[in-house]
C-alpha cells in the first residue's frame, strides 16, 4: 500500500533578501497592523530587514516563518486553530496587551509552546510599558534606576495651579463590572467619605456624569480643576499590571489613588500617589480628608514635579523584535516556557477553575 504524502509547494519570492526576518501575526495584533518592512523603515530601526504579515501562505509553508505570533486574547479563549506544522527552529511568541487576570491560559497545550513572550511582565523576553519615566534633562529613566526620595517642596506656580480645587475625588469609568471588583471598593469609599461630607464624582457609563471618549478634554479640564484626587483603579488585578490611567491623575494635577497588582513603588515617584492595597479603606479616606483640609500636606504630593515627567509610553515597539531576530546568540538559544500557564498567572488553576477532562489530549 502506498502512503499518500500532502505536497509543499514552496514559493519564490525574490524581493526579500537573503537576511531577511519573517514575522507571522497569526491573528490581529493591536499595533502591529503595517505590512511588509513599512514600519521597520518608517521608524527607522536598527534592523530593516525583518518583514512583517498576516498572511499564512506568503512563503509557502509555515515553517519559514522565523517567529510567529500569537495573541493573548486568542490563546485566552481559543478562538483560532493553532498552526498544524512546526520547525525546531523557528519561535512562537506569545503577545499580550492585556492582563492575565482578564485572560488567563488555561489549555495544557500551552505549556512548553511558547520560546518567547511579549508583554508587561518585567520578566518577558521582551518587556513593555504603558507610562515612562524622565528626570528633568529628558533622559529616559528606564526600569533600573533609584527613586529621589529627597525631593524639593514645589513652588507658587504650582501651587497657585492647585487652587481652585474644592472636589474630593472623581473616576473615568465605562467599564462597570470587572475582575478587580473595583466597583464594590468605589462604594466602600463612597459610604466612609459620607461622614467627612465628602464624595466621588463618577464620570462615563458607570456614573451620572458624562464623558465622550472621543473628546476627553471637557472632563480632563474638570478634573484639572475641581478634583484633589483620582481613582486610578485597574480593572483586573495581576502582577506587574499597571496601565496608563494614572496619567488622568498626573497630566491633569491631581493625586492618584491606586488599585492594582503591581508594586508601584517600583514605576511611580514616592510619596505622589495613595495606594488601596497598602491600607484600609477608612484610613485612605482619613488621609484624603486630613491633605484636603492641611494644603501643605497636599502641596507634598506634587513634590516629584521638580524632579520627573511621566508621560504615556510610546507601547509595542516593532523595532525591539526585530534586533532580537537579529542576535545570533538568542535565536540559536534554546528556550521554553515549560510551566507557561503558572508563569502567566500563578493563580491560573483558580482562575480557569480548571477541568483537565476538558482538555484532555487524545
Amino acid at each position: 500500500m502506498k502512503k499518500s504524502y500532502k505536497k509543499i509547494t514552496i514559493t519564490r519570492v525574490d524581493r526579500f533578501v537573503a537576511d531577511m526576518k519573517h514575522i507571522l501575526s497569526w491573528t490581529k495584533i493591536n499595533g502591529l497592523t503595517d505590512e511588509g518592512q513599512k514600519y521597520f523603515i518608517k521608524n527607522k530601526c536598527k534592523f530593516i530587514n525583518c518583514y512583517l504579515t498576516s498572511n499564512k501562505n506568503l512563503l509557502g509553508d509555515l515553517r519559514y516563518f522565523d517567529v510567529i505570533l500569537f495573541n493573548v486574547q486568542d490563546v485566552s479563549e481559543e478562538t483560532q486553530p493553532l498552526p498544524d506544522v512546526r520547525s525546531s527552529t523557528q519561535k512562537y511568541m506569545f503577545v499580550a496587551t492585556d492582563s492575565s487576570d482578564n485572560y488567563p491560559v488555561c489549555n495544557p497545550l500551552y505549556d512548553d509552546f511558547f520560546n518567547w513572550t511579549w508583554s508587561y511582565r518585567y520578566d518577558s523576553t521582551i518587556s513593555y510599558r504603558f507610562i515612562t519615566i524622565y528626570n528633568t534633562h529628558y533622559q529616559e529613566l528606564g526600569s533600573h534606576f533609584q527613586w529621589n526620595y529627597n525631593m524639593k517642596p514645589i513652588d507658587d506656580a504650582i501651587k497657585t495651579q492647585l487652587a481652585s480645587k474644592s472636589k474630593a475625588a472623581v473616576i473615568f469609568m465605562d467599564k462597570c463590572s470587572t475582575r478587580s471588583r473595583r466597583e464594590h471598593l468605589i462604594q466602600s469609599m463612597q459610604s466612609s467619605l459620607k461622614k467627612y461630607n465628602l464624595t466621588i464624582d463618577i464620570f462615563g457609563k458607570c456614573g451620572p456624569k458624562q464623558c465622550k471618549r472621543k473628546n476627553m478634554n471637557p472632563c480632563f479640564w474638570r478634573l484639572r480643576k475641581n478634583y484633589y484626587f483620582y481613582l486610578a483603579f485597574e480593572d483586573s488585578i495581576a502582577y506587574d499590571y499597571i496601565t496608563d490611567i494614572v496619567l488622568n491623575a498626573y497630566k491633569n494635577n491631581a493625586v492618584p489613588i491606586v488599585y492594582g497588582g503591581v508594586s508601584y513603588k517600583r514605576y511611580l515617584p514616592p510619596g505622589s500617589y495613595l495606594d488601596v492595597r497598602n491600607t484600609t479603606v477608612e484610613a485612605l479616606v482619613a488621609t484624603m480628608y486630613e491633605s484636603i483640609k492641611n494644603r501643605e500636606k497636599y502641596y507634598d504630593f506634587f513634590r516629584w514635579r521638580n524632579h520627573y515627567s511621566i508621560v504615556k509610553a510610546p507601547g509595542m515597539d516593532p523595532c525591539v523584535l526585530c534586533e532580537l531576530l537579529n542576535n545570533p546568540a538568542r535565536l540559536v538559544q534554546k528556550v521554553s516556557y515549560d510551566h507557561f500557564r503558572k508563569w502567566w498567572n500563578p493563580l491560573y488553576e483558580k482562575r480557569c477553575e480548571v477541568d483537565m477532562n476538558k482538555f484532555l489530549i487524545l
